[in-house]
């Protein structure tokens, strides 16, 4: 009998202490992605009714997510607070990684049953798609083979289109490869003329394709119509699989290419009685994906653990899952030691004018995960992987690089602090440039320069820049700050991106002040805060007697009360969808008509809008903001950078926080001591300049009386915890060295094992194991 046999047809279970196990299917059934999430939809389904016919107590909780990763969110925790521990679905990376919260809360597993971009491997999810070395790497070698090495790249503008497209790039250059084009359109966009006809100009080779959703089978489609050719230039894509063809119609998907571990296609006795039995679990005759045979996959195996062991706990099903091998539809499948990941082999389809995929290429063997993996080159030395790791690992920002410039490593703080990458080269000038900007402590290595950078402060090569109340020394606000000196001399609407409490009401004021309508009233409004009931009546204003409570004589609302000035309203995102129509109608008409009343009032205001979420994803996961709307608002639009990325303002802004708080309590703290300033510039600031305006009072009111200088005693005591952290030993390269050497020999079986996973020598490794007295 074969392993298959096993596991999946012959379930032994019933018996009066049936475990009752209850599944939460996170799947859009409606949404930009639902094409694609209800037929993985079905396939959970379809393999619970399969243990359900054989006496399982399986029930299965079905909640929509919308293409939307804070409904997934709260959809997830929702089931968790009722006892839900197993968990289904969420077909989108960015829905994958709203519930990771969740799932680490409460203790749960998802079943993540979708190819992704890698770089991530949480011990609360079993990931049964296919990883980029499973995937798109097996593309890149065929069509550089087949086609020519000229790359276009288009994709949606989220998660896993950018992170997988980053690793095409480093891919393909190893092969001389070159992307002639990288287009990203936002979620669920379905117009592609633009795209197309820089395609055209740019005439690649090929098309890679990382569009989800609705965007697949209108790129497809305009493809065709704009002449495009699959035997000229073809797509390749990871995710258009059979369903989305069948979405686009047949026609438009023959002739490209897609990769994947299984297609409806193979020929297989277990295929052909896997596709009779679904279609007669469905009622119909609907193409099968390899998502969909992924997510059948992993329900049959985890729920197949829970039945034998009788246990829901995370721990217990990983653990019994590890390293189960499987005959199946797609060939022989082996789950990895840790129960994360699966090894199988994987296969080119070319789509055929029936919708099907007639198989190209066959890897014929088993190709072992590895999501992490970006290149095909080894690191050769342990010193690179300890670098790499201990980068990961500290709050320092290091950069690395080599005798002729080219940046060879970069901490994650340098990537946050520099914006350089790796592979850029340094010039004098631009190292001079880091020298001014930083505190600098250089170390020389064999072949190799070290920086350590620090936040400067005191002197700085960019002079403030003012406009209206806001002073900035930082080159990125004070590129967003032309935007608002644009906005400042027109009438057009304007849209205030950023986070919370970085001053979106401040450079909404310099905006209006600094504009012909400044002698004209400038009207705030929080939408977050109204309540739902009463923002119509607070906008468009209302007649006596409209409703219970109304004031005598009715009264008028914000729109009017900014008639020839401006009107700010904050956290725009926030707004009920119904009220977002009517605020829409007013845009376009420029009349409000109040509650109650007929009469239609012209108005002349100007609109400054602010939120501090992205409304681009808003549209696009679940319809939370209208598209229109937005494009009315955001004519022009700035993006306030968090206070975390501008160190160089925090001089600026503590002395003139000094001064407004001499204004208000007289009598206190004149200055601040170095210790304190280089402290307040080295903090990550999460609740922005609010936070720091709080901070800044609490000290001054601590030190009034007593002292005419701010010390780090007045602080509050998570900024002094901070202190003491950064006070503290960083992790030692040896110290980084040998956790890194003890990790390798935990999660391998033997010392030539842990050797080849640090791309050394076993001699070298039993030298090392030797040199830091490490028990093996």
């Amino acid at each position: 009998m074969s392993d298959i046999e096993t596991v999946f047809l012959k379930w032994d279970i019933g018996g009066e202490d049936d475990l009752q196990i209850k599944v939460g299917l996170l799947f859009s059934l409606t949404g930009i992605t639902s094409i694609t999430e209800k037929g993985q939809y079905e396939a959970a389904s379809f393999a619970i009714s399969e243990f359900n016919e054989r006496h399982a107590e399986i029930e299965a909780i079905v909640r929509d997510i919308c293409s939307d990763p804070r409904r997934s969110a709260e959809e997830a925790e929702a089931l968790a607070r009722d006892g839900v521990r197993i968990f289904i679905g969420c077909y989108t990376s960015a829905c994958r990684k709203a519930v990771l919260p969740i799932l680490e809360k409460y203790n749960c597993l998802l079943v993540y049953p979708t190819l992704y971009e890698g770089q991530e491997d949480h011990p609360h999810v079993f990931y049964t798609g296919e990883v980029p070395n499973q995937q798109v790497h097996i593309l890149i070698d065929y069509f550089m083979s087949h086609y020519g090495k000229r790359i276009y790249l288009v994709g949606n503008d989220y998660i896993y289109p950018r992170e997988t497209n980053e690793q095409v790039k480093s891919y393909a250059s190893e092969k001389n490869g070159e992307v002639v084009g990288e287009k990203y359109v936002p979620f669920g966009n379905q117009e592609f003329h633009k795209v197309i006809q820089d395609i055209i100009l740019k005439q690649p080779d090929i098309i890679f394709s990382t569009l989800v959703g609705k965007s697949v089978p209108a790129f497809y489609r305009q493809y065709a119509h704009m002449r495009l050719s699959p035997e000229s230039i073809p797509i390749f894509s990871p995710i258009t699989k059979e369903t989305e063809i069948e979405a686009m119609g047949a026609e438009f998907g023959s002739g490209h290419y897609s990769s994947a571990s299984y297609f409806q296609s193979l020929s297989n006795p277990l295929n052909l009685s896997f596709i009779q039995r679904f279609h007669h679990f469905s009622g119909r005759k609907q193409p099968v994906s390899s998502v969909m045979y992924n997510t059948y996959l992993g329900t049959k195996i985890v729920i197949d653990s829970i039945v034998k062991t009788k246990a829901l706990d995370r721990k217990e099903i990983i653990r019994n899952i590890g390293g189960k091998r499987m005959d199946t539809a797609c060939g022989t499948l082996r789950v990895d030691a840790r129960g994360r990941h699966l090894s199988r082999p994987v296969k080119i389809g070319k789509a055929q004018p029936d919708g099907q995929f007639d198989i190209v290429w066959d890897s014929d063997k088993n190709i072992k995960p590895e999501p992490f993996k970006i290149s095909t080159r080894k690191a050769s030395r342990l010193n690179e992987i300890v670098l790499e790791a201990w980068g990961q690992i500290s709050e320092e920002a290091i950069i690395a690089f080599s005798e002729n410039g080219t940046i060879q490593y970069l901490s994650r703080k340098a990537v946050e602090l520099t914006g350089l990458e790796k592979g850029n080269k340094l010039t004098k000038k631009m190292i001079g440039q880091l020298y001014d900007s930083f505190q600098i402590i250089s170390h020389e290595a064999k072949q190799k320069h070290l920086l350590l950078l620090k936040p400067r402060i005191g002197r700085s090569t960019v002079p403030v820049m003012t406009f209206g109340r806001v002073r900035t020394r930082s080159e990125q606000y004070q590129l967003e700050l032309e935007t608002a000196q644009i906005a400042a001399k027109s009438t057009a609407n304007v849209l205030i991106l950023g986070e919370t409490g970085t001053g979106k009401e401040m450079v909404a004021k310099s905006i209006h002040e600094m504009s012909d309508r400044s002698s004209g009233p400038l009207i705030s409004v929080n939408t977050g805060l109204i309540p739902k009931s009463l923002i119509a009546s607070e906008l468009f204003g209302y007649l006596e007697g409209t409703f219970t409570g109304a004031r005598k004589g009715g009264a008028i609302g914000k729109f009017e009360a900014a008639h020839n000035g401006t009107l700010f309203l904050d956290e725009i995102g926030d707004m009920p969808m119904e009220l977002q129509v009517i605020l829409l109608r007013a845009l376009e008409t420029k009349t409000i008509v109040r509650l109650g009343d007929t009469k239609e009032r012209e108005l002349d205001i100007r609109i400054i809008a602010a939120t501090n979420r992205k409304l681009e994803e808003e549209i696009a996961y679940g319809n939370t903001f209208r598209s229109d709307l937005f494009y009315r608002l955001n004519v022009l639009s700035l993006t306030i950078p968090p206070l975390r990325e501008r160190p160089e303002d925090i001089e600026v802004l503590v002395m003139e926080l000094l001064q407004e708080l001499e204004s208000s309590y007289a009598d206190g703290a004149k200055r601040v001591s170095a210790e304190v300033l280089q402290l307040l510039v080295e903090y990550p600031w999460p609740g922005n300049i609010r936070e720091l305006r709080n901070v800044m009072e609490r000290a001054y009111l601590l030190a009034r009386g007593k002292d005419r200088e701010i010390k780090v005693e007045h602080l509050p005591g998570n900024l002094r915890g901070y202190l003491l952290r950064k006070a503290a030993p960083q992790l030692s390269l040896k110290e980084a060295e040998r956790e890194m050497i003890a990790k390798a020999l935990r999660e391998t079986k033997n010392v030539l094992e842990a050797a080849k996973k640090l791309g050394i020598a076993r001699s070298t490794l039993y030298r090392k194991i030797k040199e830091f007295k490490i028990s093996v």
